[in-house]
């Protein structure tokens, strides 16, 4: 038995990852990308079997009076078949698939009295081809900022500056961790985006991402948090003498996140990044950073 390639191999794992959570993501995904709502769905037979079990009777690639080169089709019946012109489409698909010539389809009937098959399909049966979803034409922000973290997961094929291909990396690995329901989740995912992450070659960098940092964060326990805390709860209390410590305290916590923000933006973190780390909304970061350039 032969046995299967890398890229087969890969191909596969990729297909299993969309497939288990086909459900959660492209639902979604697709209602709000094609502007539709769907209130029911059930999954269907995947392999459709081949109904297709003999050659055709007439096939030829001719040229007509025009100089015109198509394909002719001809196929003889000698009973009516209401499917007919479903096997002549299946025809059609397979033959233009290979040949890419425009195709004339003739069924000649050998029967007695008249044809009742239909001829001419309706037009909510023709195809008329597909709306295609580029992932990576994406809104990167839109994806992070998901609650479902089959969305989030996409924030690794959407379109990002590569400069900030570090920080996204970072953000993905912290959203999983917020919006994962169980350790056990959070483990699936994360082993779903290294695969992924094989697809645009960043497979080392996100090991390395996922193994530094904490998937555990409490932010109580940075070292930048203390800091703040305490440098603001001292000057808090100083000032507290006449507007009393409590209020103080208030002031410390507030500067000490403040302290943080200021950080983190002058080691270069983007909004977003700052936002999931403090617990502030993206506006209230971009104010303090508008205060730290005025």
């Amino acid at each position: 038995m032969k046995k299967p390639t890398k890229n087969y191999q890969q191909g596969n794992l990729y297909d299993r990852i969309f497939k288990e959570n086909a459900q959660a993501l492209f639902i979604p995904l697709i209602e709000q990308e094609l502007g539709i709502k769907i209130i029911s769905y059930k999954p269907l037979q995947e392999k459709i079997t081949k109904t297709i079990e003999r050659e055709m009777d007439f096939f030829y690639q001719v040229v007509t009076d025009k100089k015109k080169t198509i394909l002719l089709h001809i196929e003889f019946q000698t009973k009516n078949d209401k499917n007919m012109i479903y096997r002549m489409g299946e025809y059609h698909g397979l033959a233009f698939s290979r040949y890419k010539l425009p195709i004339k389809h003739i069924v000649i009937y050998l029967g007695t009295g008249k044809s009742t098959m239909k001829t001419k399909l309706k037009d909510e049966e023709k195809f008329e081809g597909f709306d295609l979803i580029n992932i990576h034409e994406l809104n990167t922000t839109q994806l992070l900022s998901s609650q479902v973290p089959e969305i989030v997961l996409l924030a690794m094929l959407s379109n990002y500056e590569s400069e900030r291909t570090e920080s996204i990396l970072r953000l993905i690995v912290m959203q999983l961790k917020a919006v994962s329901k169980s350790q056990k989740d959070l483990s699936k995912y994360l082993q779903q985006l290294i695969i992924l992450s094989r697809l645009r070659k960043l497979e080392t960098l996100t090991i390395k991402i996922i193994q530094d940092m904490p998937i555990i964060y409490d932010i109580k326990q940075d070292e930048l948090y203390k800091q703040g805390i305490e440098q603001g709860i001292e000057q808090g209390i100083e000032q507290g003498i006449e507007q009393g410590i409590e209020q103080g305290i208030e002031q410390g916590i507030e500067q000490g996140i403040k302290s943080i923000v200021l950080r983190c933006l002058e080691q270069g973190k983007g909004y977003e990044e700052v936002a999931i780390i403090t617990g502030l909304t993206i506006s209230q970061v971009q104010e303090i950073d508008d205060q730290r350039k005025k």
